[in-house]
């Protein structure tokens, strides 16, 4: 009996010390197994997260507890793969916190990989959209280095991407620009879909900044069709949002509408919640805004972009809202509901001083907004403030600027001369590489002969380059008043007549307003003649700053001005008139001795007039009405 417990005890011991011998292999066969599956999960969450977020994320969290048996770059991976799904989420805190966890395990590769530039770049993104301008600039900043040691173009043109929005953002929209189109130019000479439809979109947005709406609807309508290429339905729909609102812009609200519905029909469970916020504000702002208005439709809408409101950590969004959500209030006549929203919307301008350009003039349009409803209510006396707060801070605007025209000539300007001069230099350098292709120089006189003849051709491209800017030198000089800055005769004529054809041909309306500067011979007398086109630049950057993107303002001469203001009735004409004549009767002139100056204003509209010089002469004539009857009125 003893004898067989023995051999019991000794087959135990046998067993115990085989499974101790095997469990090492059968470990190191379950971790290479786990590292291939490993590969081949991220392959497919990779492509799963172009359309299906949940999906893509359930997966990658299946190896959460297995990151301790994979290797440090597969780590990487991982975090990288969660921090994008996080964001395509909007969950910009949560994606911080996991690139922030990605790079920490960085630390222990033994030399600099791409994914290290990946990671700061989706934490840079994550600080961008919770607001931390300057530290996502530092983050984009390193993962550009990063990029740049390992000579990847894709991540470089990534990293020039994220600056150059971070450009835009600040105003900086030069640098912006050179940032932008060097992204654009390294995203053209790769295969990679996904990067050439992020150079589009952000070139869409800085051209809608700088208010060349053919330029960005182009790039937009380019980066849908990159992103539908590559199988991202999600970003293809942020393209479409964008085409929405440049639509918008231009107020072709119908359009804007048909592409937003497309975007709805489209969209799914995993259409991010900053998404479906901005389609269906964009959505109400579009019912508000078209010719018959439908403030009810749009006060539905706000309420479904309410709903995702609750879910986004960007805190732009409830500004937007707010201010949406006022403006369809006042048009239901709901007066003491707008300015609770509008006081919400205040909330987020905790410094307007120090915000960038279109900050300040979101601002600027809320307080216009704020006091519009005030007089509703009565309240003349505080709406009256707030309004001369509006025209004080209108005129701070833009007083780093020779005014708003000029400043929009001379960006449009430095692109196309840019653009020229890029062809121009690029075509010289397919000349000249095909002549050396071509030349087999056999001597040295030969290869005299080649350098000469390349010397008169990059002398004949220096003055082609030349020719072509002061070409565009001369077309803006031709365009544009040189005093004021705005549309001079020969433009405000050309462009009226194409709004008076137009007009007549469709049936629709279309106002002129002639402007005169009242007792401006006194003022030249009086003060001199510096002073004299000093008050006529004023009138004008005044004036002009009221015009819609539609309208033409210009000098028709001397001290007359006049206004083209299509789809315009009589009523909205004789509106923008009273408030150009207040704005100009109420601006505190920072001239010495002189307290006031006043316009009169004659408003006409199309009826049955046989050509443009007939409306023109019509609105003169009640121009000279306004004058005999006392000067600084409005007659139409």
């Amino acid at each position: 009996m003893l004898s067989f417990a023995k051999k019991i005890s000794l087959a135990i011991q046998i067993i115990i010390s085989i499974t101790c011998l095997l469990l090492p292999i059968l470990s190191v066969a379950q971790v290479q197994v786990n590292l291939k599956q490993f590969n081949q999960v991220t392959a497919q969450v990779k492509e799963l997260k172009k359309t299906d977020l949940v999906l893509s994320l359930k997966k990658l969290l299946s190896y959460k507890d297995l990151l301790g048996s994979l290797t440090v770059e597969q780590n990487l991976v991982y975090f990288k793969l969660l921090a994008e799904i996080q964001l395509e989420q909007n969950r910009y805190g949560a994606a911080k916190s996991t690139a922030n966890k990605g790079l920490s395990i960085a630390k222990r590769l033994a030399s600099p990989s791409i994914l290290i530039s990946e990671l700061l770049y989706l934490k840079g993104f994550a600080l961008e959209s919770l607001g931390h301008i300057g530290q996502a600039t530092k983050e984009y900043k390193k993962g550009l280095e990063v990029a740049e040691s390992l000579h990847n173009k894709v991540q470089i043109a990534a990293g020039l991407i994220n600056l150059g929005a971070i450009a835009y953002l600040t105003d900086d929209y030069k640098r912006s620009l050179v940032l932008l189109n060097d992204a654009y130019d390294i995203a053209r000479q790769t295969d990679d879909e996904e990067l050439k439809g992020t150079a589009n979109t952000e070139l869409g947005i800085i051209y809608s900044y700088l208010l060349q709406d053919k330029q960005s609807m182009a790039y937009y309508k380019q980066s849908y069709f990159h992103f539908k290429n590559a199988g991202m339905l999600l970003a293809a729909h942020n393209s479409l949002n964008n085409i929405a609102i440049n639509h918008i812009y231009n107020k072709d609200y119908q359009q804007a509408i048909d592409v937003l519905n497309t975007v709805i029909t489209e969209s799914n469970k995993d259409t991010p919640s900053d998404s479906m916020f901005s389609v269906y504000s964009n959505m109400a702002w579009a019912h508000l805004s078209k010719e018959d208005t439908n403030a009810e439709a749009a006060y539905q809408y706000l309420l479904m972009a309410k709903q995702y409101l609750q879910l986004t950590e960007k805190n732009d969004f409830k500004l937007q809202f707010y201010y949406n959500e006022a403006n369809v209030l006042y048009e239901l006549e709901r007066f003491d509901e707008a300015l609770i929203s509008i006081t919400s919307a205040e909330k987020s301008f905790t410094n307007h001083e120090e915000m960038p350009q279109l900050k300040k003039q979101s601002y600027v349009n809320l307080i216009n907004l704020k006091a519009a409803t005030l007089h509703k209510k009565k309240l003349f006396e505080q709406a009256y403030n707030l309004k001369s707060m509006v025209i004080s801070l209108t005129d701070k605007l833009y007083e780093n600027e020779d005014n708003r025209s000029i400043t929009q000539v001379r960006l449009r300007l430095e692109a196309a001369q840019a653009d020229k001069q890029n062809k121009v230099l690029d075509n010289q350098r397919i000349l000249y590489e095909a002549n050396l292709n071509e030349a087999k120089l056999e001597n040295e006189a030969q290869r005299v002969y080649l350098l000469i003849s390349a010397l008169v051709a990059l002398a004949f491209a220096w003055v082609l380059v030349k020719l072509i800017q002061s070409q565009h030198k001369l077309k803006v000089a031709s365009r544009i008043d040189t005093l004021t800055g705005t549309a001079n005769r020969r433009c405000l004529m050309s462009k009226s007549q194409k709004a008076f054809k137009l007009a007549t041909t469709t049936k629709i309306d279309l106002s002129i307003l002639m402007i005169d500067v009242d007792h401006f011979k006194g003022i030249n007398d009086r003060l001199g003649h510096s002073v004299g086109d000093q008050v006529l630049a004023q009138v004008a950057t005044l004036g002009a700053n009221m015009m819609r993107k539609s309208d033409t303002f210009g000098r028709f001469g001397g001290e007359e001005f006049l206004v083209c203001l299509p789809k315009t009735s009589l009523k909205s004409a004789l509106e923008i008139a009273e408030r150009m004549r207040s704005s100009i009767d109420g601006y505190s002139w920072p001239l010495n001795n002189l307290e006031k100056v006043t316009i009169s204003v004659g408003v006409v509209t199309l009826a049955d007039d046989s050509d443009l010089i007939q409306l023109i002469k019509r609105a003169d004539e009640q121009l000279y009405q306004a004058k005999v009857s006392g000067r600084n009125k409005v007659c139409g």
